[in-house]
């Protein structure tokens, strides 16, 4: 069963706008994360780090996020796994 989201993204400095789900119409997961301490651009509103079809990327599995959030955070596998885990709750 898939579940759609949007989640928030539970980890500390990331977690006031960041999101992440499953898009139905791609079928690929994705990753929208804006850290707390940067400024949003406002013309722009991207995300610090996008990562899905709108990046380029085809996510089939939601452990497949997992090392990609982990490198652009600068986390470990572990704990990124853990808090998509308690975000899908």
């Amino acid at each position: 069963m898939r579940h759609p989201g949007p989640f928030g993204f539970l980890l500390e400095g990331w977690e006031d706008r960041s999101v992440w789900g499953w898009d139905e119409g791609t079928g690929s997961w994705w990753a929208q994360l804006w850290r707390n301490d940067l400024p949003d651009d406002p013309v722009a509103d991207a995300p610090h780090v996008g990562i899905g079809p709108l990046y380029g990327q085809h996510v089939s599995a939601v452990s497949g996020l997992v090392p990609l959030i982990a490198v652009a955070t600068g986390e470990t596998p572990d704990h990124i796994d853990q808090l998509l885990a308690e975000g899908m709750r």
